[in-house]
């Protein structure tokens, strides 16, 4: 950065003190701020972790529902089962932490996705599948159950993005306060002390040649 032209007074070097005071403070702030967002971001990391193995193993069974269907029905009566309707969407709530706005979504609010009736299908034009099973009932019910896990995955992985971009303005601020502003003000701090101790040594030489007298 470039030096600042200061006048070596003791009105400037209040101001700096002042300034430097200012700027300790802040970076207490965004440091205290710092570790809160990591704290949470480490909180949320876990939750995720555990979303994700529920995923996963939710994943796993509704794979193992559909292997017995499909061996149960064949691929042709699979196809002309009837999608349901998806149910309503989900209610998103969001919480401020730290200026930053984290999603919230409970675990089963997505609506589930079943199979229509066969009196529903008959009015469509629909043919009714050939033989309905406990097999594709489990499977319908495995992957709506992997539906309704999906909007909490998503929330807490938009949290989590936002507190990382939150996370890394303030390491930004931060770095800026401690490597760049405080020690220019110090170096401005000790440039006018340095100026003002040799005024104070110049001013104390004239003193002591004035009380001297001329030789």
């Amino acid at each position: 950065m470039p030096q600042r032209e200061l006048a070596p007074t003791r009105i400037a070097l209040l101001e700096l003190g002042e300034e430097r005071s200012t700027a300790r403070e802040g970076y207490a702030l965004l440091d205290e701020k710092r570790m809160m967002l990591a704290a949470r971001i480490l909180a949320l990391l876990a939750r995720h972790a555990e979303a994700c193995g529920r995923w996963r193993a939710a994943l796993a069974a509704a794979e193992r529902a559909l292997g017995a269907a499909f061996e149960r029905h064949g691929v042709r009566e699979l196809e002309i089962r009837a999608r349901g309707e998806p149910g309503p969407a989900p209610a998103v709530h969001e919480q401020r932490l730290l200026g930053v706005r984290i999603p919230t979504v409970a675990a089963d609010a997505a609506g589930a996705v079943g199979s229509a009736p066969d009196a529903e299908l008959a009015a469509a034009g629909r043919r009714p599948p050939a033989a309905a099973s406990p097999e594709a009932a489990e499977a319908a019910a495995a992957f709506a159950g992997l539906l309704g896990r999906a909007p909490e995955l998503a929330a807490l992985e938009c949290a989590l993005w936002r507190l990382a971009d939150e996370y890394r303005r303030t390491e930004r601020r931060a770095g800026a306060i401690e490597h760049l502003l405080l020690p220019e003000l110090e170096r401005d701090i000790a440039d006018i002390e340095g100026a003002l101790e040799a005024i104070d040594q110049e001013e104390a030489q004239r003193v002591r040649r004035a009380r001297a007298g001329p030789h």
